[in-house]
């Protein structure tokens, strides 16, 4: 999946994750969109003699809702193109910076030529202090093994520096605020490698502009190069050039000015001298400096720019594109529920397989387990109750009236551990515990302290419990934590 891919995938995201009663997509859009894109994927892999992949369906999907999205809300649509990068962008700073350049010793005296206050000593010194901040910046990075969010500048480059509101009002305006802070967040990377080859290249080409210039002018006027100095003599002076322009008289084959030669060159002692040798010392140690490491961070950058721009890192393992790759899926998703010394009364069992439709899919299949009655748990060690098959997650469902036992509940879950061939997750039923206690004095009290019991029970089997009222209409917030539980699951955290 390539950068604009990701793009419209997550944005596609952003406006289904505040979408939920489908004002803005509704479900027969995201239904044709879904069936669309996996019939034009697959048709178009069996063209190219390919194997049709689960990140192609996703973005074309995507590519087919933002369509979609364009004919409803046009300026929100064209509040979110404007986000986006512009590679002329990448063109105009690097040619505004060696015109820069070029123009920048016109403005100074076209005759003298100052060695100590020369442009291009400064040019030469913020870049090494450059340098030097990028190797304590890769330094802290390798040391603590994480990277670091763009910034502001960063987000310049991206179009994301702005913000959205005025860009974008009514239903879609939440959708674009999301999407920026999920970009700015997974495309940092990217961001941070595509500012940096602008700068470098801008950097190298402003270097390039001002030798250019220097040499151009140098042919219809003469330069005469000479010092002056409040606190510095002679000696500070020779140690200051020397440091940065020896090396270039050496590589070049001139002799390096003595101090005697740079006392001579004295503005107050006399007129300079020309400044040809001067000149070749400066644009050498400028193209060696300046121009060189710069255009190599560059190239290297714009690299690693490409190879993220093609490749998007989007990892497709979380809840939305759990639901989203249901309709891709060639065989619908399996969920086993494995009930322990509990019946679920139709609601609740009702209330399972709402929440498995909201994990996979309206077309997920979910397997009721017949009951483990209390103190048979040891029986799932010989396979008595079935479900070694592979599925996409067992849950595990208890009942929160039940006070839970290490020795029976704790076994019954070890026993699904080794015999599942898919993660675990706990889920707790709460209402025959809330039928029980009714209006009660210290309800909420009691049920807090049993939430409690049972939370430390999973945590001993590396697991979280999810407690919900499956017979309660709105069971969001309990498909929440079931998706953090399997994303956390299937990410190994």
């Amino acid at each position: 999946m390539n950068e604009a891919a990701a793009r419209k995938v997550l944005f596609i995201r952003a406006v289904e994750a505040g979408d939920a009663d489908g004002k803005v997509l509704g479900e027969e859009d995201c239904g044709y969109a879904g069936r669309a894109a996996a019939e034009m994927v697959r048709w178009q892999a069996a063209e190219d003699g390919e194997r049709p992949s689960s990140s192609a369906f996703v973005a074309k999907r995507a590519e087919l809702l933002t369509a979609k999205l364009a004919q409803r809300f046009p300026k929100a649509l064209r509040a979110f193109e404007s986000m986006r990068w512009r590679a002329w962008v990448g063109v105009l700073l690097p040619v505004l910076a060696l015109i820069v350049g070029a123009a920048a010793e016109h403005i100074a005296d076209r005759h003298r030529l100052n060695i100590l206050a020369f442009p291009l000593l400064g040019l030469v010194v913020w870049n090494i202090l450059v340098y030097l901040l990028l190797a304590a910046s890769a330094a802290r990075m390798l040391a603590t093994r994480s990277g670091r969010p763009p910034g502001w500048l960063q987000r310049q480059f991206s179009g994301l520096g702005s913000t959205v509101a005025p860009r974008a009002a009514g239903q879609l305006a939440g959708a674009l605020a999301r999407f920026v802070l999920v970009w700015t967040q997974l495309a940092s990377p990217l961001l941070i490698a595509r500012a940096a080859r602008v700068l470098h290249l801008s950097a190298a080409l402003l270097a390039l502009g001002a030798i250019a210039g220097l040499y151009v002018r140098g042919l219809v006027f003469e330069y005469r190069a000479g010092w002056e100095s409040t606190f510095l003599d002679a000696n500070a002076v020779h140690g200051i050039l020397g440091f940065f322009l020896q090396p270039a008289a050496q590589l070049i084959g001139l002799p390096f000015p003595g101090i005697a030669e740079i006392a001579a060159l004295r503005w107050s002692s006399g007129s300079g001298e020309n400044a040809t040798r001067w000149i070749h010392f400066y644009a050498l140690t400028a193209l060696l400096a300046v121009v060189t490491p710069r255009l190599i961070l560059a190239a290297f950058a714009g690299w690693r720019e490409r190879s993220i721009a093609r490749h998007f890192p989007l990892a497709l393992d979380g809840p939305y594109f759990r639901r989203v790759l249901a309709d891709w899926r060639e065989v619908p998703a399996r969920v086993r529920v494995a009930p322990y010394a509990y019946t679920p009364a139709e609601a609740a069992s009702e209330g399972v397989r709402s929440l498995a439709a909201r994990l996979f899919g309206a077309s997920v299949h979910v397997q009721s387990a017949r009951p483990v009655a209390y103190g048979e748990e040891d029986s799932l060690a010989s396979g008595g109750h079935g479900g070694s098959s592979a599925v996409d997650v067992v849950i595990a469902l208890f009942n929160l009236a039940s006070t839970p036992e290490i020795e029976n509940h704790g076994v019954f879950i070890d026993g699904l551990q080794a015999q599942a061939q898919g993660p675990i997750a706990v889920l707790v039923d709460e209402s025959p515990y809330r039928r029980r206690l009714g209006a009660q004095p210290g309800a909420d009290s009691r049920l807090a302290e049993r939430r409690e019991a049972w939370t430390g029970l999973a945590s001993t089997r590396g697991l979280t419990a999810i407690f919900a009222d499956l017979e309660a209409a709105d069971l969001a917030a309990a498909a929440r934590d079931l998706d953090g539980q399997l994303s956390r699951l299937a990410t190994g955290g």
